[in-house]
């Protein structure tokens, strides 16, 4: 778990670190700006939360730090991280109580805008908690609005991780994300 997290924030150091500010000259076009890294704070839904004798449908806090590269207009691929900050024990589908220790999620994911500011979300990758690593499938949509010279946008995050014989989770977020 240690390596993917230390892995996660040298592929986002080495990104803002090769960012560099092209300064925008009369007659010339600027520099496209296909990489983007966002932070976001969010809350993540579990149904399968025991707490006391029964299941119950908790809200937990978590943040995403997103790293995307447009391929073209319309795709585009990333690298998305969650790190919900709390612990707390879910019912497995074997109906097995197991703790989840402030869980790490990344996963590579495809993206598509259908229309301008929507992007639907796609990818696959794992969970990471010192009691047990999952492998999960990531569904979502995103929407962002581009501010200040184009160069930042605000971001509205909704997506779904399917952790396979464990347990789902829904996120909603919002956050700042840098063009460059």
């Amino acid at each position: 778990m240690k390596k993917t997290i230390l892995s996660s924030l040298l592929l986002i150091f080495i990104a803002f670190a090769n960012a560099q500010e092209t300064a925008h000259k009369e007659g010339k076009e600027e520099k496209e700006k296909r990489h983007s890294v966002a932070v976001l704070i969010s809350h993540t839904q579990i149904s399968e939360a025991v707490e006391g004798e029964g299941k119950k449908s908790i809200s937990v806090p978590s943040w995403g730090i997103d790293y995307n590269f447009e391929l073209t207009e319309r795709w585009a691929i990333g690298l998305h991280n969650d790190l919900i900050v709390e612990s707390f024990v879910i019912e497995n589908s074997e109906g097995t109580e197991v703790e989840r220790s402030s869980p790490f999620a990344t996963a590579v994911v495809g993206m598509f805008k259908p229309i301008k500011n929507f992007s639907l979300v796609l990818g696959a990758g794992g969970e990471f908690s010192k009691e047990e690593n999952l492998f999960l499938i990531k569904a979502g949509v995103e929407y962002s609005h581009l501010i200040l010279h184009d160069n930042w946008e605000l971001i509205a995050s909704f997506s779904n991780d399917f952790k396979l014989d464990a347990y789902n989770s829904w996120n909603i977020g919002f956050g700042i994300g840098r063009k460059f």
